[in-house]
């Protein structure tokens, strides 16, 4: 008898970071991964760019724009329709802007902190068909009030302000379903870590700094999460990619 594959959603999922979490996690034995997509058409060039490196990836596209109620909800009936349950929901996709507004402010926290609460939300029915359930929201250190005030940080003199207030109440989102979901869904805030992505546009000077990391390892990270090497952190916020490797609140 075969092991049930693991289902994983991951929203964001066409590039940076969440792109790699796709290759990874479809590359691995028993799993297979959902790629969340805004952009059917960018989604399934990300998917085409994975099949050709690996033929045997588990992989599978569907479109996910997080700020649209009936996105979600369609993305939902497609998951559930084509697998009737879902195991690990990485909520991914989110915004760096630079800018700080009323307008600016308003959509980032939209983007990075309502609408993955709504994606949770509309898939917990999915995830609570499974037994051994995770959600994990890819946060950021900005977000961590502790270290705002910290001189020691490495980004204490960036300002990245309606960023980092995101984040902040990203990682609240966090703690609210880690207790909400108490013995059913295992929940965890993960940062990444200064990642060469296109968030903020800042792919080139990451690159010239050469302090950046690649996506890899924080795919990795995530993995380890999703296989429950970190299960002992459930309601924690995370880093890296071993046990122990914790940011404060």
């Amino acid at each position: 008898m075969s092991t049930p594959r693991i289902t994983a959603l991951v929203t964001g999922g066409n590039n940076g970071i969440g792109l790699a979490v796709c290759q990874l996690f479809s590359a691995q034995p028993n799993y297979h991964c959902i790629m969340g997509s805004r952009s059917l058409e960018k989604g399934q060039k990300a998917l085409e760019s994975i099949k050709s490196s690996n033929s045997s990836s588990a992989i599978s596209l569907v479109q996910l724009d997080i700020t649209s109620d009936d996105s979600i909800a369609s993305a939902v009936e497609e998951v559930k329709a084509k697998h009737g349950h879902l195991d690990v929901l990485i909520n991914n996709a989110g915004v760096c802007p630079v800018d700080f507004s009323r307008s600016v402010l308003r959509d980032c926290l939209d983007t990075n902190a309502i609408s993955p609460a709504l994606v949770t939300q509309a898939f917990a029915p999915l995830l609570l068909k499974s037994s051994n359930a995770r959600i994990i929201y890819v946060s950021s250190a900005l977000g961590s009030i502790q270290k705002r005030g910290d001189p020691d940080y490495m980004a204490y003199d960036a300002d990245f302000k309606t960023y980092r207030i995101s984040k902040a109440a990203l990682n609240m989102l966090a703690a609210c379903d880690a207790w909400e979901y108490k013995d059913k869904i295992k929940v965890f805030a993960f940062c990444p870590g200064y990642v060469i992505t296109d968030l903020a546009g800042e792919r080139e000077a990451k690159e010239k700094a050469g302090i950046a990391k690649t996506p890899d390892g924080s795919a990795r990270g995530l993995l380890a999460i999703a296989e429950g090497k970190r299960d002992a952190e459930n309601g924690l916020f995370l880093h890296d990619e071993k046990l122990g490797e914790l940011y404060p609140w």
